[in-house]
């Protein structure tokens, strides 16, 4: 994934913002809608509700433009500690996710900056990745999905789980040693297809 605009030019639309100009949160919104998307849609399984949400997260840091001058965390990390919790309240409000095995599985998520070659990659990839994540942690989970789907640091996954670097990067290890361990099981091989 390749992000439109880099932490600098983030703090600084986000000032102009907050300072009333419209078309700086629009570049915003433009430069992090798909990862934002990406992220809720890979949690909620659903295009329509994965849509809202995302609705929701920029129409929530919108609103609270004003009171995001006193932050210190980065935009980016902002942008995905609020979906979180919008899909946290979602599920809350919801039944529990039943299965990631279905059509709208991660070769249904958009990504702009995708190869073709990337995307038939996913195509053949995406249900098995899937059923693999669902035999991991939700800790794991989220870490794996911020890391390897949304491209994110683990600092800046540490800002958004509001835990510690290091434990950030233990739980990825984690994650990684079981998904290898269930893929091993299952005999695929994902760098062969």
């Amino acid at each position: 994934m390749k992000q439109l605009i880099d932490e600098n030019q983030a703090w600084e639309l986000m000032q102009r913002s907050i300072s009333g100009d419209k078309e700086a949160f629009s570049l915003i919104y433009e430069a992090y809608f798909s990862p934002i998307y990406r992220y809720v849609h890979f949690r909620v399984q659903e295009r329509s509700v994965a849509e809202d949400i995302t609705q929701t997260v920029f129409l929530k840091v919108f609103e609270k433009l004003p009171v995001y001058r006193n932050r210190q965390h980065p935009p980016l990390a902002y942008l995905f500690t609020i979906a979180r919790n919008k899909v946290i309240d979602y599920w809350r409000k919801n039944k529990p996710i039943e299965s990631l095995d279905n059509e709208n599985d991660l070769t249904k998520i958009p990504d702009a900056s995708a190869s073709a070659e990337e995307t038939v990659s996913q195509s053949f990839t995406g249900k098995e990745i899937s059923k693999a994540l669902e035999k991991i942690s939700p800790e794991q989970r989220e870490v794996i999905i911020l890391k390897f789907f949304n491209e994110l640091s683990y600092e800046e996954i540490a800002n958004i789980l509001k835990k510690k670097e290091e434990a950030v990067r233990q739980l990825a290890s984690r994650g990684l040693r079981s998904l290898r361990e269930y893929f091993n099981q299952k005999k695929i091989n994902l760098y062969e297809r």
